[in-house]
């Protein structure tokens, strides 16, 4: 099954203004964090293909930090927070100053920063979705996964409720007053009539 088969262009613009509002509950949220002006920008929604994960990524197979933040609810699912190395590696440097030679071996301070701020991105969008279809939606107890990009996404996708050969995937970037711009994505993996469920609230079929 395939995502890209059911969703109109209509449908993927209004997750991105989804995505937009969730950003920026999510930028004032990192502000308060760090006591940085931090702005998130949301470029594009993409939906690919597991198998062309490639083109969207430099790296499928990069070592990458992934906070899982499953959803209860009205619209139950997975949502991911995802970032490159670089990425992940320049958020922790920013934040608490120790920039990591390697993810595989982060300690529990370095852990603790990455789960954090894909928490905190996680459950803005989480709340932007409710507020948004007056829906009850609530994050549980998020988790921090090192491991290869391609490697989460395929297997999140599998231990979702009904399987899927793509994936939604919000872009972010996030910029940070003094720091570099750092990019990640946002990854959704609603149940299954979850999607269904939220755009006939909203009145797109």
């Amino acid at each position: 099954m395939k995502w890209k088969d059911q969703l109109s262009d209509m449908q993927l613009d209004v997750l991105k203004e989804i995505g937009n509002i969730g950003a920026g509950n999510a930028a004032t949220a990192l502000s308060n964090l760090i006591e940085k002006n931090v702005g998130i920008e949301v470029p594009k929604v993409h939906v690919v293909d597991l198998s062309d994960i490639y083109k969207v990524l430099n790296d499928p197979e990069e070592i990458s930090a992934s906070t899982i933040v499953p959803v209860k609810g009205d619209i139950p699912g997975k949502m991911l927070m995802i970032f490159d190395s670089e990425s992940a590696k320049e958020l922790i440097s920013f934040l608490i100053g120790q920039k990591p030679e390697d993810l595989t071996e982060l300690n529990e301070m370095q852990s603790s920063v990455l789960k954090e701020i894909g928490n905190i991105m996680c459950s803005s969008y989480i709340t932007a979705l409710s507020n948004f279809t007056s829906f009850f939606m609530e994050p549980d107890v998020p988790m921090l996964v090192i491991d290869m990009f391609g490697a989460v996404i395929a297997e999140t996708s599998i231990l979702a409720s009904e399987e899927y050969d793509d994936v939604i995937m919000v872009e972010n970037i996030l910029r940070i007053k003094n720091g570099k711009d750092v990019s990640g994505f946002l990854t959704l993996f609603p149940q299954h009539g979850s999607l269904k469920k939220l755009f006939s609230k909203l009145g797109i079929s």
